[in-house]
């Protein structure tokens, strides 16, 4: 290896940031030196500038001065210019001037120190977007110091790596004076790929080696031959490599860089990486206009139609490609919305077939998304081919090694997946999952409609084994929970497998529907109630309750009654209670037995209620109640009850709602049964609130962190939203002048959970909650703006009777809370701390408080101290 020319680099790097700076006038250089002390004669810069001569030592702070405003004027005038790290110019000078001890004088041969190498790189991409974090982490490999000399970028076809790749050569061409190489190495191309000595022999023909080869051999061995000698470092781009064995026998050696691109991850060459994705929903935006700008800077359709340039985007998958040929459709038409654009590429069925142009990109392929997928799936071997395919059709958006295991049928199924995630053709996702992205996932499928070997088995296999760990992950849910398998050895594994497969099961169900399989998707739409209602994914559950309905028609009478009730839960429980009471109604007429029409009644009485059908509601609780007692359904009596009591709470029949109610709680604490005494809990405690607040709001806020307590073993999101809720209004109820500060921060976990699933109704209730509560503690304008805030969320769901209650509560003084009659702290002027301090104590887990409350009559709290309490918590 020859010596590297340091004051060679010094000069070109010089020229590389004066450039950049625009070739300010030697005057003004001297000008701006002067003006900051430093004293230097205007030949003294053009010496430096046209490499002349090194500085000295006793110049080098007027150089490193110029060195400084040049950078300063380069990254104002040209984008992407990066300065360099302090310290570095004056390192790369300090070696320069060693260099120049070793020659005569200071003045290094001229002819090696202006000529430059061969320059091969394509154009750089006009409208090159983004990529800002993977430009400079490749930049800043692309050094010609220090070790490594090989960067790869990797991604799926389409990603831009070539772009990429380009753009950062441009951006550091000037730092090897020895010249930037490019070849194609035609890996994923129709045509033959070029192995090592094909590649030698090209790139030795840029440098001027004419010598005829004989073999592939000599053509390598004269390439790194030749790069020994080459005293300037050398930058050589190779794009589109296929394997890593086209690449290894042509690495250099320091000082020299070799930058790769491919869709492979080329895990067998040395070096760093970059796994180039689709841009994010912001970046892909963003091409898009600068796209659309590139023959008519005016073009505003981006700008003026945000939300449709995102839906575009979104429906190109932010594939570069994708949004490349996108707009240059757009640009051949200026008169076309993007709405219309992105409305011919909704039918996912031929989205691929119009994601082409007629035209090529800059590297000359074609502009076609399909063309692009095209060249990947050559590359694969049959079992490959056969899996990619298989994986494509699967219904849902992801998988794990199980479930693709069952379909696949293969006992090196994992294997394949690596595979295919090395050919980026899948992505890892999340560790022990796979998706793909949505243009590929089109793609597979397409091929796997065309591939007839198959009728229909991976769908048999699929539909196997969801349905077989389906029913073992819902024995842990459901009334009559009957857990323990090795499969999931606890709730917590089951819930997470649920929450992982949630969105393929609904999937499956659909695809098991469009194949006319009727039982199965009524099979597995049944055990699926449970976890949507748990869950409260109300429109998986809608979505696919109508499916199944249609699927019950084919079933006769008893499969429709039960669809009916399927559908119309999903409906109650999404609040739509006009749509929910007509499939319930047909659920009813349809009941074959004494015991599914209680069911029925149930399910009708619980929209009563919604409705204000109070007395109606009441009579079809009784009637469930007592059709569970003939029955001998004790989980479904204590169901019943809970119903029933509030029914009677909202008539206002208080009394007989507290005792049906504390029937309830202790027939499921019974059947240690925990959703069903969560409910019952809650129901008890609004009623003892109803009551008389005063006097009963301390055993209503006991009951419900019981509620809370119990929702927190179960993982009971939703639950505890719920408890939250009216836990703040409980407080509320109980004294705001009491327990203001504890209102607020239940009605601030409230908002946080409903907001996170997206459960507006029950977050418009915790902003009313909070207002209330940020008044009560002393904040008056934070409360009015959050009542405000509740008030338009209401009138946006349609409830303008609950918004016409906050604005009510709007017209109100901002008057500090009162104490309210019968109320301990207005009374005594004794404050229940530890009652404030309950919901703390239970997400903490610590229950002692908790279990250590007596109540007498409903009326008063007593708290028994154990050993080591202190003395003020005992006189409470």
């Amino acid at each position: 290896m020859g010596a590297v020319d340091h004051a060679g680099r010094f000069f070109a790097e010089l020229s590389a940031v004066n450039d950049a700076a625009g070739r300010p006038t030697l005057d003004y250089l001297v000008r701006r030196c002067r003006d900051r002390g430093i004293a230097v004669s205007d030949s003294t810069v053009n010496d430096w500038l046209k490499g002349a001569s090194v500085p000295s030592r006793r110049s080098q702070r007027a150089c490193l001065e110029v060195v400084k405003i040049l950078e300063a004027m380069a990254l104002q005038r040209t984008a992407g210019f990066v300065k360099r790290p302090d310290g570095w110019w004056q390192g790369l000078l300090g070696k320069a001037r060693e260099q120049r001890a070793e020659n005569r004088g200071g003045r290094p041969p001229r002819a090696k120190e202006t000529r430059r190498g061969p320059m091969m790189l394509p154009a750089d991409v006009p409208d090159f977007t983004g990529r800002d974090d993977a430009v400079r982490e490749l930049t800043s490999w692309l050094e010609p110091g220090g070790e490594g000399t090989v960067s790869v970028v990797s991604g799926m076809g389409g990603a831009g790596k070539t772009a990429l790749a380009v753009h950062a050569a441009h951006r550091v061409r000037h730092r090897f004076p020895g010249g930037v190489l490019f070849a194609d190495l035609r890996g994923y191309s129709p045509e033959t790929p070029w192995e090592a000595g094909a590649t030698a022999e090209h790139l030795l023909r840029a440098l001027g080696k004419t010598e005829a080869l004989a073999t592939p051999e000599e053509a390598v061995g004269l390439w790194r031959t030749t790069l020994s000698r080459l005293e300037t470092p050398l930058l050589v781009v190779l794009d589109n490599a296929a394997t890593a064995g086209q690449i290894s026998a042509l690495i250099p050696d320091p000082p020299h860089r070799l930058l790769v691109t491919s869709r492979n991850t080329l895990s067998a060459l040395p070096g760093r990486r970059v796994d180039l994705a689709p841009f994010d929903a912001e970046g892909a935006t963003l091409l898009l206009d600068r796209a659309l700008r590139r023959t008519n800077p005016e073009d505003e359709r981006v700008a003026a139609r945000p939300d449709d340039a995102r839906r575009l985007a979104d429906l190109c998958g932010h594939l570069p490609l994708a949004l490349h040929i996108v707009a240059a459709l757009l640009r051949d038409d200026p008169d076309t919305p993007l709405a219309a654009q992105a409305d011919e590429l909704t039918e996912a069925h031929d989205r691929l077939d119009r994601l082409r142009y007629d035209d090529a990109d800059e590297q000359g392929r074609p502009l076609a998304v399909r063309a692009a997928f095209d060249l990947s799936y050559r590359r694969l071997d049959a079992a490959q081919a056969r899996a990619f395919r298989l994986l494509g059709a699967m219904p849902g958006t992801d998988t794990d090694l199980e479930t693709a295991s069952a379909v696949i049928d293969r006992a090196d199924t994992g294997r394949l997946l690596a595979d295919l995630t090395r050919l980026h053709l899948l992505r890892r996702n999340g560790g022990k999952r796979w998706d793909m992205h949505d243009l590929i996932r089109l793609y597979a499928a397409e091929l796997a409609r065309h591939d007839d070997d198959e009728n229909g088995a991976p769908l048999d296999r699929l539909l196997e084994h969801y349905q077989r760990v389906l029913g073992l992950a819902t024995c842990w849910l459901g009334p009559h929970a009957s857990p323990r398998s090795e499969r999931f050895p606890d709730r917590s594994e089951a819930l997470r497998w649920l929450d992982d497969e949630s969105r393929n099961l609904a999937a499956s169900v659909t695809a098991a529907h469009d194949d006319g399989r009727w039982e199965q998707t009524c099979a597995m739409a049944a055990e699926l109630v449970h976890y949507w209602e748990f869950r409260r994914h109300v429109r998986e559950w809608i979505g696919v309750g109508t499916l199944v309905l249609d699927a019950a028609e084919h079933l006769g009478p008893e499969k429709v009654h039960r669809a009916s009730g399927m559908l119309g839960n999903a409906y109650r429980v999404a609040r739509r209670y006009d749509e929910a009471m007509p499939h319930l109604r047909r659920s009813l007429e349809l009941a074959p037995d004494r015991p599914a029409m209680g069911r029925a009644r149930h399910n009708l009485g619980l929209v009563h209620v919604c409705l204000g059908d109070y007395v109606e509601a009441e009579a079809c609780h009784r009637i469930d109640v007592e059709i569970c007692w003939e029955s001998g359904d004790v989980y479904g009596s204590g169901e019943a009850l809970t119903a029933l009591g509030d029914a009677l709470r909202m008539r206002g029949e208080h009394e007989a709602a507290a005792d049906t109610l504390l029937r309830a709680v202790l027939m499921f604490s019974r059947l240690s049964h925990p959703e069903g005494e969560i409910r019952a809990r809650t129901n008890l405690a609004l009623t003892l609130l109803g009551w008389h607040p005063g006097q009963y709001g301390s055993c209503g806020i006991w009951h419900l962190c019981h509620a809370l307590r119990l929702a927190r073993e179960l993982d009971h999101q939703h639950a505890e939203a719920i408890v939250f809720l009216n836990l703040a209004a409980a407080y509320l109820e109980a004294c705001p002048a009491c327990h203001g500060r504890a209102a607020l921060n239940c009605a601030t976990r409230a908002a946080d959970r409903y907001e996170r699933h997206d459960d507006r109704h029950g977050l418009a209730n915790a902003w009313r909650n909070l207002g209330q509560a940020q008044r009560a503690v002393g904040d008056p304008a934070a409360g009015r703006r959050t009542l405000e805030r509740a008030r338009a969320a209401f009138e946006a769901l349609g409830a303008s009777e609950q918004a016409e209650k906050v604005a009510e509560q709007l017209t109100r003084p901002d008057e500090g809370p009162e104490h309210i009659p019968g109320c301990l702290g207005g009374k005594t002027g004794l404050h229940l701390s530890w009652l404030d301090e309950l919901p703390d104590s239970v997400l903490r887990g610590d229950h002692r408080v908790l279990d250590g409350v007596v109540f007498l009559d409903f009326r008063y709290a007593l708290w028994q101290p154990g050993a080591g309490q202190d003395k003020e918590r005992r006189r409470r």
